[in-house]
């Protein structure tokens, strides 16, 4: 899949071992294959903490069946991901790195706490890029966008 090998580059370019992912939900892209193909590097995964605000908690594998059938770490004592990227699914993309995911806010949450060290990349098929997204105050764009096109930095 060109998307594994966009990652694996960027990964390698900038010697990222510490990754924050996500398993699939519906339509979204499916990164096992990157996973299951660097077993050396540290992956770490969301699992729902409070809906009421929407916090995550991560944690690395084994994962379990969580809400909504997603696959999420047994354990997750983080609630902020100790990674060096972080990337972010989603519906669909804009220009300047605004998403729209499944409206339960949890990665807009994310994104306003997160330290400025982590790289915040948006991950999906380019078909879900460069689409109009409504903007509101709360919303956190992402730093680059990932398809199978490759990496595209934004300004923000």
């Amino acid at each position: 899949m060109a998307i594994t090998g966009h990652l694996e580059r960027l990964c390698h370019d900038r010697r990222f071992t510490r990754i924050g992912a996500f398993w699939p939900l519906g339509s979204e892209i499916d990164l096992r294959p990157a996973v299951s193909g660097h077993p050396d590097w540290l992956w770490f995964f969301p699992r729902v903490a409070s809906t009421v605000p929407p916090r995550l908690a991560w944690g690395t594998e084994p994962l379990e069946k969580g809400p909504w059938g997603l696959l999420q770490p047994a354990l997750a004592q983080h609630f902020l991901p100790p990674v060096q990227l972080l990337l972010v699914p989603g519906l669909a993309f804009d220009d300047d790195g605004h998403r729209i995911g499944y409206g339960r806010g949890f990665y807009d949450a994310l994104l306003a706490r997160l330290s400025e060290d982590v790289f915040t990349v948006g991950v999906g098929f380019e078909a879900q890029m460069h689409l109009p997204v409504p903007v509101e105050p709360h919303d956190w764009p992402v730093q680059a966008l990932l398809s199978e096109r490759g990496l595209r930095h934004l300004k923000i």
